[in-house]
């Protein structure tokens, strides 16, 4: 098991973990994303709560830089300036490759999705800023969006000594796409307002009023590849899994529905926790 250095480990010098690059809002915002992580993922790998919460203060630290990047790279956007579009987020991986390094878990599966911020970033910018979108630059922007989900899960694997399996990484995909769905409904109406980037927004470009039912077809595009993905595991692993996702479908019913998802975006709910 590789654990983070100790102070008295520290060296002299200072290392990435000791200079503050972090705010409150994004440790904020990075603990709103890890604890419904917990709840998916440490069930996964039999990880207790004790055991995540001697990994948290890493994987929060890492989570917080990627929020960090995301809120200086939205100003920019509204700022118009995109000759610097993707060098916030540059200079954070920096930060978080660093800071993995210093703790001895740079690993090339960590390092290869953090790639894929850098990709959904410049693709975000050019959907933000261009008045004609693709579906297909719509759909791959969904997919990379929620990379930050298979950073941290990576950063878990490495951290907690687990066996690295593509296999849970492929089937979880779907299913972090179908959050990241959801958490755009329920922001919609604060994204609009801040000129933020919104899902439910590229689908209004590309289809207007309709744009509902465009996406409960990729919302039931998504569940079904999920489910099928499933199949392929044995079925004590499936019991698992299938845990987490029926909770999902019972606390968001209104995304089995076109016209209530339209009512979500445009009106809003309560978003709840567990």
């Amino acid at each position: 098991m590789n654990l983070p250095m100790s102070p008295g480990m520290i060296e002299r010098k200072k290392t990435v973990s000791q200079i503050p690059y972090i705010s409150y809002y994004s440790i904020y915002k990075a603990t709103a994303f890890l604890k419904p992580f917990s709840k998916i993922y440490c069930p996964i790998y039999n990880i207790c709560d004790d055991e995540f919460f001697v990994y948290y203060p890493l994987l929060l630290f890492i989570e917080a830089v990627i929020y960090e990047a995301d809120m200086e790279v939205e100003s920019n956007q509204k700022d118009g300036s995109l000759l610097t579009q993707t060098s916030p987020w540059d200079s954070r991986k920096r930060i978080i490759q660093s800071f993995l390094k210093e703790h001895n878990l740079e690993h090339n599966t960590i390092v290869n999705k953090l790639e894929k911020v850098t990709e959904f970033v410049k693709l975000e910018n050019k959907l933000v800023t261009s008045e004609k979108v693709t579906h297909e630059d719509v759909i791959r922007a969904s997919e990379l969006r929620s990379c930050d989900f298979r950073v941290v899960h990576s950063a878990l694997v490495q951290i907690s000594g687990k066996p690295y399996r593509s296999e849970i990484f492929d089937l979880m995909e779907p299913r972090e796409v179908l959050i990241e769905f959801n958490d755009d409904l329920i922001s919609y109406k604060k994204d609009m307002a801040a000129s933020n980037y919104n899902t439910y927004w590229m689908f209004q470009k590309l289809y207007g009023e309709e744009a509902h039912h465009y996406l409960k077809a990729e919302i039931d595009r998504y569940k079904n590849l999920f489910e099928e993905k499933l199949k392929r595991f044995p079925q004590e692993e499936q019991e698992i899994y299938l845990v987490t996702w029926s909770r999902f479908w019972q606390r968001f019913p209104y995304l089995s529905d076109a016209e209530l998802i339209r009512q979500v975006a445009l009106e809003g709910i309560e978003k709840t926790h567990d």
